[in-house]
């Protein structure tokens, strides 16, 4: 029993030490690291720049080394940005309270030979993620040292179309907001910001606004509604409704940018004009071709008078398509059209040719007229207006607008061709909930819009409030330039403000664009500005970081983008020298420098070349929709002492077998190769497909589409090409 007691007592004394022990705690764990520093710009190659740091911990303090040795909190500390002037890697570490330190970054630049310092390029950019939005970056030099790898070359003595402007809509619901809804401490700046180009400003230059409602409006309206009763006489016309918001706002954009133009587009007529009866759905009745016209004159008198001159009108807005639950109208090319299931006992020819422009001479007015306004997928639409012989004679017709909801840029450059007289001005395409990615769609649209042809890109709604309104039917989830909250009145700028402004700010109106290529993974667009400034607009369209070098003349520079970021380059200087492409390098088939074929010779059933966005690797724009006999120009390809092979990348689905022909100096010159176009079972499935070859020496180059002896309408996409 004694034995028993004692055995307990000592168990009992162990459980009372176990019993003090568990009272001691734990050693606490180590602290978390902080964030790994980061780097703008990121690694790459660029002239002399500075390096910003930066850490998403709380108050970090960042460590950095340049010589190539691991920092510690004894390096120096980051307090600004570090001047890059040679090759270097930059590390870093971060550290912060309650954090131990980070995991070592590492970011290395690239700083080519500098040979003279030539004119000084400023930068700005914007990245996908849109944590920078035109973000104006450290500027850089040319230098003399040619630059080498992935090349854009920029030729300002190769001229193409004049440039009119960038800009959005004077919708009703814009107007309203901008004029009634927004905090009057911000409209000023909110005006200044958009219509000019001081500090922060867009300088938006080519505007568009409706005749009367459209979706994008309040209610529905026109400017002669007379209850529904007929008024063929437009004893009741007036522009009342504009003259509270649409008017002073339009005013007040004329005042801050005097080069502004405007166009108007009429979504309907007045309900008593059409086979409907109504705003919305149906078609100008036929005896209402004279009224319609009187409307347009009667529009541009009113508005004259309230000191609003109209640059251009189009006739219908998007007239072969007819929506349920807002204003429009079916409005076909050619007697006896339709629009889907609306017939029409009107059409666009007639009203233009016979009513409007004699109407228009008649009162002297000079105001421009553009055909069609409507999706790039219809085509055979402005081509149908613009064959009738009096309409092309006519010095008022100034050309075609375009939406750009349906089809490619590309076809703009293939009536351009055809009717080489004529203007093609992109004129509406929204952004909105519907684009999975904003600032890739703009930049390749934009980039693509002005590389065919395009002498204005115009957005859809200047603004809209935070719910994508006010909208009477149509589009609710369309995005504007600048949204006004309805119920604070702040205002807040758009990505497509931004998007937008890497054209607008630095392009101006009066521009011509310039030759520039494509190349690897980046599109581009040039333009020389009338007080002899440069700006080029560069994206890389790829899914990797781009490194590349801009050759103007005997003068580069070298620059390096993320993934699907957009920048613009603005410089100044006359350029010397021109430039030579390597045979040998990838040429891009879209960084063609003319485009010929049978839709310049007269067929009318045939169009050329046109460029489209590919689903290649590395983005960018193939050239398609060809048949036999259509090509495009590559000036001054360098051939060097010889090649021996040719690569071009191709796709064709259906009864391919064509070939592409690869033709010295004219269409007709000696043939350095010829590729068989394959059948790949899709537009967009892509094969390299390989000839022998032989040239030497520079060169341009003529890439032809020839049809198999069997004939085919399916002779294939081009995307690049590259001799060996």
């Amino acid at each position: 029993m004694l034995k028993s007691i004692l055995v307990l007592s000592a168990l009992l004394l162990i459980q009372s030490c176990g019993s003090g022990s568990s009272n001691t705690q734990p050693p606490p764990p180590p602290p978390p690291p902080a964030a790994v520093p980061s780097f703008w710009p990121i690694a790459g190659t660029y002239s002399p720049t500075q390096i910003t740091l930066s850490d998403s911990t709380a108050n970090p303090t960042i460590y950095y080394t340049t010589d190539g040795s691991t920092p510690t909190t004894a390096s120096t500390p980051y307090t600004g940005p570090v001047a890059i002037s040679s090759t270097v890697t930059v590390k870093a570490i971060a550290t912060a309270s309650g954090f131990s330190a980070s995991a070592v970054a590492s970011a290395t630049y690239t700083v080519p030979a500098q040979n003279g310092n030539g004119p000084a390029v400023s930068v700005a950019v914007t990245t996908d993620d849109q944590k920078r939005q035109m973000q104006a970056q450290a500027a850089t030099n040319f230098t003399t040292v040619s630059g080498g790898g992935n090349v854009i070359y920029v030729d300002e003595t190769q001229t193409y179309q004049p440039i009119e402007g960038f800009g959005a809509a004077f919708t009703d619901s814009a107007a309203y907001l901008l004029n009634e809804v927004a905090q009057k401490s911000a409209l000023t700046t909110t005006l200044s910001d958009l219509f000019t180009r001081t500090g922060n400003g867009i300088g938006l230059s080519f505007m568009r606004t409706p005749m009367g409602a459209s979706d994008i409006a309040r209610t529905q309206y026109s400017y002669d509604d007379n209850g529904g009763t007929p008024d063929p006489g437009l004893a009741h016309f007036s522009i009342a409704h504009d003259q509270t918001d649409v008017i002073p706002i339009i005013l007040q954009a004329r005042t801050l940018n005097p080069q502004m133009k405007l166009m108007a587009s009429p979504w309907s007529p007045p309900g008593w004009m059409k086979t409907s009866g109504s705003l919305v759905g149906g078609a100008l009745q036929s005896t209402m071709y004279t009224p319609f016209a009187n409307y347009f004159v009667m529009y541009l008198q009113a508005y004259s008078a309230a000191g609003i001159n109209v640059d251009y009108i189009s006739l219908q807005n998007e007239p072969l398509y007819v929506p349920a639950d807002y204003p429009g109208m079916c409005m076909p090319p050619s007697p006896g059209g339709s629009c889907g299931a609306v017939a029409s006992p009107t059409d666009q020819t007639t009203a233009l040719r016979d009513y409007v422009l004699p109407a228009l001479t008649t009162a002297s007015l000079t105001t421009k007229v553009l055909v069609y306004d409507h999706n790039w997928d219809a085509p055979t639409y402005p081509q149908a207006v613009l064959t009738d012989p009096t309409i092309q004679a006519s010095a008022q017709v100034a050309g075609s607008a375009w939406h750009g909801y349906g089809g490619t840029p590309g076809v703009m450059t293939t009536i351009q061709n055809y009717f080489l007289a004529e203007a093609n001005y992109q004129t509406e395409h929204s952004g909105g909930t519907f684009v999975a990615d904003q600032v890739k769609s703009d930049f390749e649209e934009i980039t693509q819009v002005m590389r065919n042809s395009g002498r204005s890109y115009v957005k859809w709604s200047l603004a809209l409030d935070q719910t994508m309104g006010p909208h009477d039917g149509g589009c609710g989830t369309c995005t504007p330039i600048v949204t006004v909250n309805n119920s604070t009145g702040a205002v807040t700028y758009d990505i497509e403000y931004y998007t937008l402004g890497h054209f607008s700010k630095y392009i101006l109106p009066g521009a011509v664009r310039i030759y520039s290529s494509n190349t690897l993974g980046l599109v581009s667009a040039a333009f020389l500005n009338t007080d002899g400034s440069k700006a080029m607009v560069a994206f890389n369209d790829s899914t990797s970081t781009q490194s590349f070098s801009v050759q103007w003349g005997n003068q580069s520079f070298a620059y390096t983008l993320p993934s699907l970021a957009g920048a613009t380059f603005n410089w100044t200087g006359a350029q010397s020298g021109s430039y030579k492409t390597p045979a040998t390098s990838q040429t891009q088939a879209s960084s063609f420098n003319s485009t010929g074929g049978k839709s310049t010779l007269g067929d009318i059933t045939t169009f050329g070349l046109q460029t489209e966005t590919t689903a290649d690797a590395n983005g960018g724009y193939d050239i398609g929709s060809s048949s036999d006999g259509d090509y495009a120009v590559y000036k001054n390809v360098d051939f060097g002492a010889g090649v021996s092979t040719v690569n071009a990348r191709l796709a064709c689905a259906g009864n391919c077998g064509g070939a592409l022909e690869f033709h010295l100096d004219s269409l007709t010159g000696t043939l350095a190769a010829s590729v068989t176009i394959p059948a790949t079972a899709g537009w967009q499935t892509w094969t390299t497909a390989s000839a022998s070859a032989s040239a030497s020496g520079a060169h341009d180059l003529y890439v032809v589409f020839k049809a198999p002896p069997s004939g085919t309408s399916s002779l294939g996409n081009l995307n690049w090409f590259q001799f060996n």
